[in-house]
């Protein structure tokens, strides 16, 4: 199967190069005669034996150029046995008062080259336009005579024959090769990136699909390298297709030289772009050296935070390395090709119209860090949304609220939204306050009031003492007045557990001086305050308080030892959502 689809493979490569050779000598030469209707051509070409011969320009004795070239080739073609090996004569003419030269060998007089015939833009001479017609006349009969010479088609149907076997046997070789070419290549990308990527991701199946392509590809490339000079070889070995060999081996020699030379003129750009390249990454790395000591706190500069440091050491190598494109750019091999501009073009206008909604959250993403307004492990209320801050990304900000779910906030609409964030005091002399407010009727004395709510925050845990818990009456409403109570608390972190915990003290202080909580919206007094007793706190199936009271106590203990969020500064704070009030 494999030396079929070789076969198959060489034969449409002969195919095609013979085809494309053959679309030379078939343009050159002109239609006898021309379509009607048509401008005839003001020039034809002579050929024979595939080789060029001459130019005809001028209309002769009533034929147009075409029609010259086409007798002229006749005569040519009847030349056969001991008339090819003749002499070429020339002898003086005079057609229709124009001067020229008629090509004769033995009794048959060839063509006629006349003076009209000469380009207007050659300067030689018309005696030396004939000398090289007669040249290249001799050359192309010398071929003729060898290609009805018996032996010299022998001989190059030998060597032909050799060296079709000699291609065989490379194929052949090849494709034994292959396959321990493709385990030699397959155990080099093993060893230098499975080795080192094993653990994250599973490279075996990737890594022989690697292999076989590159060794396909070297293969094709292989074989279609020895046709070619198979094809060349060959074609030189027969005069009559001397010439197609020619044209291959020179388009080759030309394709080298092209690629050659453009390599060469492009090594002085290639060393300007490594030596930009060379001096952007050392700035860049002294740029990353600034900001990391900055970061860490070891370098203060004026105007630059540590939170927003690692911000402004991206932009500004960004910024470094967009200056390093634009004055590496036209030093870049075919930059100033326009297939290389038109792709520019079309990467600008991509990106310009596909990226504004990303320059939009960038945007919003560098108010968002260089703010301040959170920052990792802050426990923060964005909008709706209350949770811990896990990480603050170019495009949005990650939150984790106390059903431990991951919420992902666009920085668009963290720009647009009231950010609250209950850590960023918690720090400083006093820690962070903690608010809650009740509504009581108009029938209560507000001082009693305020005693009980500040017996509740004094019975509530994790609760500071100092500075110490006060109430403000709010609002005095048309049938309630509303007061808030106001608490410091040791872990922002805490604050949804630390206000449930006081929501139940005075619950109980409430209950234990008959004072009922509730917004009298009602058109009549009760007969009695709407409270529960304090021997009725603890129905089925609640549990007394030496039990109940332990298990809830344990639940904020248990939220305060859980491993906390790192923040810059060193502080610990817990992932959790604040409750409806």
């Amino acid at each position: 199967m494999m030396f079929d689809r070789v076969f198959k493979l060489v034969a449409a490569c002969a195919l095609f190069s013979l085809t494309l050779l053959s679309v030379d000598p078939v343009l050159a030469q002109a239609s006898s005669t021309p379509s009607a209707g048509a401008t005839p051509p003001a020039s034809a070409d002579l050929r024979f034996m595939d080789r060029p011969i001459t130019t005809f320009r001028a209309t002769l004795g009533g034929l147009t150029p075409e029609q010259r070239v086409s007798r002229s080739q006749r005569a040519l073609e009847s030349l056969t046995g001991p008339t090819v090996e003749a002499p070429v004569e020339l002898f003086n003419v005079t057609i229709e008062q124009k001067n020229g030269v008629a090509f004769r060998v033995r009794d048959r007089i060839l063509f006629t080259l006349v003076e009209d015939d000469l380009d207007p833009d050659d300067d030689r001479s018309f005696d030396a336009v004939v000398a090289e017609t007669r040249a290249l006349l001799l050359a192309a009969l010398n071929a003729r005579q060898a290609q009805l010479h018996w032996p010299d088609i022998a001989r190059g149907l030998i060597y032909s024959a050799l060296a079709t076997a000699l291609l065989l046997g490379l194929v052949w070789v090849i494709g034994r090769m292959r396959s321990r070419l493709q385990a030699k290549i397959q155990y080099a990308v093993e060893r230098h990136v499975l080795h080192r990527t094993a653990k994250c991701f599973d490279w075996t199946g990737s890594a022989f699909q690697l292999a076989y392509q590159i060794v396909q590809i070297m293969a094709l490339f292989l074989v279609l390298a020895l046709v070619y000079f198979y094809l060349i070889f060959v074609l030189e070995q027969f005069p009559a297709t001397e010439p197609m060999g020619a044209r291959l081996s020179g388009f080759l020699w030309s394709l080298i030289d092209r690629f050659a030379l453009g390599a060469v003129s492009a090594i002085p750009g290639v060393v300007t772009v490594i030596v930009i390249f060379l001096l952007t990454r050392a700035i860049q790395s002294l740029i990353g050296n600034v900001f990391q000591a900055i970061q860490s706190g070891r370098l203060t500069i004026p105007g630059l935070h540590p939170e927003t440091a690692g911000a402004t050491r991206r932009v500004i190598t960004i910024i470094v390395w967009a200056l390093a494109v634009t004055v590496a750019y036209p030093y870049f091999p075919g930059a100033q090709s326009d297939v290389f501009k038109g792709l520019s073009v079309l990467f600008g206008l991509m990106v310009t119209f596909g990226s504004a909604g990303i320059v939009n959250q960038l945007m919003s993403g560098m108010v968002v860090i260089y703010s301040r307004a959170f920052r990792k492990g802050d426990l923060v209320k964005i909008g709706e949304t209350t949770g811990i801050v896990l990480r603050v990304d170019t495009l949005s900000v990650k939150l984790v609220n106390l059903r431990q779910e991951e919420v992902t906030i666009p920085n668009a609409l963290v720009v647009g939204a009231v950010v609250r964030n209950y850590s960023s005091l918690a720090d400083q002399q006093g820690g962070t306050s903690l608010s809650t407010s009740v509504t009581i009727g108009y029938d209560t004395p507000w001082r009693q009031v305020h005693a009980m709510l500040t017996i509740a925050a004094g019975r509530t845990r994790h609760l500071l003492g100092e500075p110490a818990p006060f109430v403000l009456q709010r609002a005095l409403s048309d049938f309630y007045v509303e007061y808030e109570l106001y608490a410091s608390m040791e872990n922002p972190a805490q604050r949804p557990l630390i206000l449930s915990e006081l929501h139940g003290h005075i619950l109980d202080v409430f209950n234990e001086y008959g004072v009922q909580i509730m917004s009298p919206h009602f058109e009549e007094q009760p007969d009695a305050n709407v409270v529960v007793p304090k021997s009725g706190w603890f129905p089925a199936p609640a549990r007394p308080p030496a039990q109940a009271g332990t298990q809830a106590a344990g639940v904020v203990d248990a939220v305060a030892s859980q491993p906390a969020t790192p923040t810059p500064t060193g502080s610990t704070r817990n992932g959790v959502q604040e409750p409806r009030r």
